[in-house]
C-alpha cells in the first residue's frame, strides 16, 4: 500500500504531465481545474481516476460498445444455478460471464480493494478467517450468533452506488461502477465483487453494533452473514438491539437461525468451538477419529464398500478435513497423528491389521 507520501509525490507528476496533455488537447483553464480537482480527491485516496465511461473502457481493456450492454443489460450476462444449503433448499448463483468476470475482478482489485472494512468484518478480507472470526468469542459467558437472513438480496443498487459516490466518483461513473456489480437491483451472489461490497456497506452497522457491544463489556464480529455477539449479558435485550440496527440498515434476521448458547452448553462461533480452546465439534472429531481407525483396520476399499461410500479421491477429501481440525487448532496431538497415519496410508507404508 502506498504511503500519503508517496500519493503525495505522484500527484505531483499527474497533474503536471496532466496539464501538458490538457493544454496539447486545447482544455480550458477552467476545464483542466475541473478535471484535476476531481482526480486529485481519487488519487489521493490510492484509487484510479476514471472520468467517464469511455476512460473506464480504456482502463480496463473493452470496448465501450461491451460495457455498455454489460451495465445496461446485465441479466444477458450472467448464467443462473442453484447449489444445495447445508441446512436444507438451494441458494441461487448467479455467476457472471467470462469478459463481466473480469471487469469485475479489475474493480474488485482496483477500487474496492483500496477501500477499508471494518476490522469487525472477518470474511472475505485477507489476513481474516473464520478461525480469526472465533478466537474473539473464546472462553466467554454467553455467545449469541443469528444469521442475515437474503444476505447479498438485501444489499441494494442505491447502497452499492453510495460507495462509489462517497469515495470521490462522479455520478456517470458511480453508476456504470454499479450497474457493472448489480443484477435485478441487487448484489448477486456469485460475482467476485459481491462479498468486498457486503463489507462495505455493511461498514455503518458493524461500527455501530461493535460501539454497543463496546459499551457493554462485550465482543462482536461478523462472518458475511453471521453475526455473534458473546460476553456476560442479558440476552434478550442484546437480540432486540441487534435486530433494531439490522433492520434500520436494511436487513432482517432469520427468525429460525437465533442461537443463544449459555453457560453449561458447547459454545459455537462459525462452527468452530470456542469455550475454552478452538476446537471443531465432538461429532466431527469422532467421525473422522472413526474413519482413520476402520481405514487402518480394514483397509481403504473395505471401508467404502461397508459404509456403501462412492466419494472419489476419499483420502485427499479424509486428509483435507484433518486439516481443517489441524488449521483451527494446530496444537492438536490427536490430529496431527491422524494426519500421519493417513499420509502413511496413502503413500502405501501402512500394513493393514498389524
Amino acid at each position: 500500500m502506498r504511503t500519503h507520501r508517496d500519493l503525495a509525490s505522484s500527484w505531483a507528476a499527474y497533474e503536471a504531465a496532466f496539464i501538458i496533455e490538457a493544454r496539447r488537447r486545447g482544455y480550458s483553464d477552467d476545464d483542466v481545474r475541473t478535471c484535476l480537482s476531481y482526480a486529485k480527491k481519487l488519487h489521493l485516496s490510492n484509487l484510479p481516476v476514471i472520468y467517464d465511461q469511455a476512460h473506464f473502457s480504456d482502463r480496463v481493456g473493452y470496448d465501450i460498445s461491451y460495457i455498455r450492454r454489460a451495465s445496461n443489460d446485465p441479466e444477458h450476462f450472467y448464467r443462473t444455478f442453484n447449489v444445495p444449503k447445508k441446512s436444507g433448499g438451494v441458494r441461487q448463483i448467479n455467476e457472471p460471464l467470462p469478459s463481466l468476470k473480469e471487469i469485475q475482478r479489475w474493480i474488485l482489485d482496483n477500487i474496492l480493494g483500496a477501500m477499508s472494512v471494518n476490522p469487525c468484518a472477518k470474511a472475505f478480507v485477507v489476513g481474516r478467517d473464520v478461525r480469526d472470526n472465533a478466537r474473539f468469542h473464546r472462553n466467554q459467558r454467553i455467545v449469541i450468533n443469528v444469521d442475515v437472513k437474503d444476505f447479498f438480496p438485501s444489499i441494494t443498487h442505491r447502497q452499492i452506488r453510495m460507495i462509489f459516490l462517497k469515495a470521490g466518483y462522479s455520478p456517470e461513473v458511480g453508476e456504470l461502477l454499479t450497474q457493472l456489480c448489480c443484477l435485478d437491483g441487487v448484489l448477486p451472489q456469485g460475482a467476485p465483487t459481491s462479498p468486498y461490497i457486503s463489507n462495505l456497506v455493511c461498514r455503518p452497522l458493524d461500527e455501530r453494533l461493535f460501539g454497543y457491544a463496546k459499551k457493554n463489556g462485550l465482543r462482536y464480529t461478523r462472518y458475511s452473514d453471521d453475526i455473534s455477539v458473546s460476553g456476560d449479558m442479558e440476552p434478550a435485550e442484546v437480540l432486540q438491539f441487534v435486530k433494531k440496527v439490522c433492520r434500520e440498515h436494511g436487513f432482517k434476521i432469520h427468525p429460525d437461525k437465533i442461537r443463544v448458547l449459555g453457560p453449561g452448553r458447547q459454545k459455537r462461533v462459525t462452527g468452530i468451538v470456542v469455550n475454552k480452546h478452538l476446537q471443531v465439534p465432538r461429532k466431527k472429531r469422532r467421525v473422522l477419529r472413526q474413519s482413520v481407525y476402520y481405514i487402518k483396520k480394514f483397509g481403504l476399499d473395505e471401508h467404502l464398500s461397508k459404509t456403501k461410500n462412492n466419494r472419489r479421491n476419499f483420502l485427499d477429501h479424509l486428509m483435507g478435513q484433518v486439516n481443517y481440525v489441524l488449521f483451527v487448532n494446530p496444537k492438536d496431538r490427536e490430529a496431527q497423528d491422524w494426519l500421519r497415519q493417513l499420509r502413511e496410508i496413502k503413500n502405501g507404508a501402512i500394513d493393514y491389521r498389524d
